[in-house]
């Protein structure tokens, strides 16, 4: 058998075999047992020709086409296969091992990862009844930020591709650190800390599982500090001003954002305490909300005594009979979550509402701006209020769901009910006073007195 030093100019002069013939190989003189295989058709394949898999008489496997691979790669696989045999490994069974593995790395998609991970540690079975207390919050982040799409409200802000259909051994920390940077970007300090708390306890989970291949998490080097900054106490709080353009942005929402904000802010609950409130918690001929423990951050039921305005608000929205849920865009079968977007709409409505009215005061409107805020601190905002009644610190706590250690050992879930009850009517008031202000022309009794 000849051998040439092959080249490609040489490869493609090679003429094809006699038919008489069928076939005819030519060695490479730079990769022992590389050899170039031409048949009557024109065919040119390489194949090695070496002893495989401990046999003792030589034979011969197809390595590829020619065209299909180059002369470079032809050599480049000849030499891995040497190798491999000169450790024992048969290449067949390394190539059908290594496809075999590709084929689980792309099936163990980060979908399905986050699907196994809030199934086995964070919802479980029941999603009415998650293993995490925080666990529909954490799916939410997750699914929302990390697993789908994720739509930009803002204008000229593009869409982010969610990493869903990647295998989860292709996430990277620049994939992790896009999701936390966006949060940055909106202004969502303290979300941005959750959520590499959140997806650093899956990749931890998926490391320590061993089920999808990983050997380390694209978080481990991720330092929150450094990257988003000290975690601080939000101290944010709406003054009067804002309360009274935040009430008149919600009126044009409308159902079911504009309502639920304005629940949200009058009972001093949680974004999906509010969001996700079914009819059956509800006992308005009573004038009572009662929350079960399994969507609350505690272990106990969580009674909210109905002020006049949350009455009003509750009575006022429509009926669905698909559903149990009050506040929906389907009919009562989900409740709403796109809180992302609502919200740039109410900063939008809030921000119209301040520059016309520093513009009846006789002021420069392009001068106004609306300073940031989350949706949490609405919550900070009524807590603060409460103080400002004078609403004594443990039926304030109370009111926030907060368990007060001192009040552990002997926790009373229906404990100072009357006392909160006044201090949200108080509350509910003062609210009232400062979105609906009497004319001008009437003075106050105790002031005329």
């Amino acid at each position: 058998m000849a051998k040439e030093n092959l080249t490609d100019r040489r490869l493609k002069a090679l003429k094809p075999a006699p038919k008489d013939v069928g076939r005819y190989e030519i060695g490479d003189a730079i990769v022992p047992g590389l050899l170039v295989r031409v048949t009557s058709a024109g065919k040119k394949s390489f194949v090695l020709y070496t002893r495989f898999g401990g046999s003792k008489k030589p034979t011969r496997r197809l390595i590829g086409e020619y065209g299909a691979i180059t002369l470079e790669d032809a050599r480049r696989i000849a030499r891995d296969w040497l190798d491999m045999l000169g450790k024992g490994v048969d290449p067949k069974i390394h190539i059908a091992e290594t496809k075999a593995k590709e084929i689980e790395r792309q099936d163990n998609t980060f979908r399905s990862a986050v699907e196994d991970y809030l199934s086995i540690v964070v919802i479980g079975s029941d999603p009415d009844n998650p293993i995490l207390r925080q666990g529909n919050e954490v799916a939410r982040c997750l699914n929302l930020e990390f697993v789908e799409d994720r739509i930009d409200p803002r204008p000229g802000k593009a869409k982010r591709p969610g990493l869903g259909d990647r295998p989860i051994s292709g996430i990277t920390k620049a994939d992790i650190m896009r999701v936390i940077d966006d949060a940055m970007a909106r202004g969502a300090k303290t979300m941005a800390h959750n959520l590499l708390a959140y997806v650093r306890a899956f990749f931890n989970w998926a490391v320590d599982s061993e089920r999808y291949g990983l050997e380390f998490s694209p978080c481990d080097r991720i330092n929150a500090k450094k990257v988003i900054g000290k975690k601080v106490k939000r101290k944010r709080v709406l003054d009067e001003d804002e309360l009274a353009a935040f009430w008149e942005a919600t009126a044009v929402m409308g159902y079911p954002y504009g309502p639920a904000y304005r629940l949200l802010l009058i009972t001093c609950l949680r974004l999906n305490e509010v969001a996700e409130v079914p009819e059956t918690e509800l006992r308005l001929e009573k004038r009572m909300w009662s929350i079960p423990a399994l969507r609350m951050k505690k272990d106990n039921d969580h009674h909210v005594p109905l002020s006049d305005l949350a009455y009003d608000i509750f009575k006022a929205l429509p009926e669905h009979k698909d559903g149990p849920f009050l506040f929906t865009t389907t009919k009562g079968v989900k409740p709403i979550n796109g809180f992302s977007k609502a919200k740039v709409i109410l900063d939008r409505e809030m921000l119209t509402v301040l520059k016309r009215k520093a513009g009846e005061a006789g002021r420069d409107p392009e001068q106004v701006t609306l300073r940031p805020f989350v949706n949490h601190d609405l919550r900070r905002t009524a807590r603060t209020w409460l103080s400002g009644l004078k609403v004594p610190k443990v039926v304030a706590e109370l009111i926030m769901a907060h368990t007060q250690k001192d009040l552990d050992a002997v926790y009373d879930q229906w404990a100072f009910i009357d006392e909160r009850k006044d201090a949200l009517q108080r509350w509910a008031n003062k609210v009232r006073s400062v979105v609906e202000p009497p004319p001008e022309n009437v003075v106050p009794i105790r002031k005329r007195r």
